[in-house]
């Protein structure tokens, strides 16, 4: 199931919505989402182009990787999202950016290989190393674009 959804940061100087916005939340284990978020990402995988900033002067970007550039507010300093900076250039939004998560449910958990063993979630949801969370958004072989 899709639906439209509002987010932005903790000021309101960054919005936006989502148009055809999935229901399944994914946590990253990365050292890099950790840093950012505080803890395990829980972030919602979008569609090209279903992501629409209605607000975003103050949006920054730091390109924490290179695969990823990771959004957020300037003025506030809110954890927003990432975007892959190879293949489809999705975008990976943070859950606690959202207006609303009625309805969510937890769908996978990625880069398990890089989880701290001080924690566990609930629930057997399938399971992504980091390896296999690049592969998946790869460029196509004959591409120019590479991961390194």
């Amino acid at each position: 199931m899709t639906t439209t959804r509002n987010g932005g940061c903790l000021c309101g100087d960054v919005r936006f919505r989502i148009n055809e916005m999935p229901a399944q939340v994914s946590v990253c284990h990365c050292a890099m989402c950790r840093r950012w978020a505080g803890g395990p990402m829980h972030a919602v995988y979008l569609s090209p182009g279903s992501l629409i900033f209605e607000k975003s002067e103050t949006l920054g970007w730091f390109e924490s990787s290179d695969w990823a550039s990771r959004g957020f507010c300037r003025t506030c300093g809110s954890s927003l999202f990432y975007r892959f900076r190879i293949g489809d250039r999705a975008y990976v939004v943070s859950a606690g950016a959202l207006d609303d998560v009625a309805g969510l449910k937890f769908q996978r958990q990625i880069f398990i290989d890089e989880k701290p063993d001080y924690f566990d979630f609930a629930g057997a949801v399938p399971a992504m190393t980091g390896a296999e969370v690049l592969a998946l958004h790869a460029p196509p072989e004959n591409s120019d674009e590479s991961l390194s």
